[in-house]
């Protein structure tokens, strides 16, 4: 309890904070999701994380020291606090999403909870990023038209732009090579890190998205690279 206390107080501070969010960028013009920026985030702190590996430290001192990431002022505090539910919250890239999300798989209704594992199914059967990309873009525009927009709704939709922003950073931006992970598809683990991760950080904080990307985006590196 006093874990979710406490990133709930940093996430509210970090996102009342004036001008938070802005400067975001994707190189996809326009989405109708509106958990979008969910996604553009978590690939701007990964990318960050990633070109600042030899800063020195862990991913989330790396984020919170040289990426930009506001902390108002704290961020000592933000370490311990994203270091520790990173570590809680860490994914097991053996299982598929749903069955490293079965520890919410009671909060979600059936239909919210068929979005998980229809990506299994997609990133399962791609034969190449194109398919994988081209599975989660129709999956997402079904998302978007079929949910509603309560809580629950809302973090399967982030999830879904989270993925897709991961797929498109991992793939395109900073292609991994197969030897990073022995895998003909590295970027398959870290596609299910990412997007398992930003649900997490979610229910950890109470629906606050900011835990989600935050927690993704370290994610992500953790898994890219083998990175504590």
């Amino acid at each position: 309890m006093k874990h979710r206390i406490a990133l709930l107080a940093l996430a509210l501070s970090v996102v009342s904070l004036p001008g938070f969010g802005q400067g975001l960028v994707s190189s996809e013009p326009y989405s109708d999701n509106p958990m979008n920026g969910v996604g553009v985030a978590h690939n701007a702190y990964s990318g960050c994380m990633a070109d600042n590996r030899g800063a020195g430290g862990s991913p989330v001192e790396v984020l919170a020291y040289h990426c930009g990431v506001q902390h108002d002022g704290k961020p000592e505090e933000f370490v311990r606090t994203y270091g520790e539910l990173a570590k809680k919250t860490r994914t097991d890239t053996r299982l598929s999403i749903a069955e490293n999300l079965r520890g919410h798989r009671a909060s979600f209704g059936e239909e919210q909870f068929s979005y998980f594992e229809d990506m299994d199914q997609i990133l399962a059967e791609a034969r190449s990023a194109e398919e994988a990309d081209a599975g989660l873009k129709a999956l997402e525009a079904q998302a978007v038209k079929n949910l509603g927009r309560k809580d629950n709704d809302l973090a399967v939709l982030g999830a879904i732009s989270t993925a897709r922003h991961s797929l498109e950073l991992w793939t395109k931006d900073r292609p991994l090579e197969p030897s990073a992970s022995g895998r003909a598809f590295p970027w398959i683990a870290v596609v299910v890190a990412d997007l398992t991760g930003y649900v997490n950080g979610v229910k950890a904080c109470g629906g606050i998205k900011l835990c989600g990307y935050i927690n993704a985006a370290i994610q992500s590196v953790s898994t890219a690279f083998g990175w504590d």
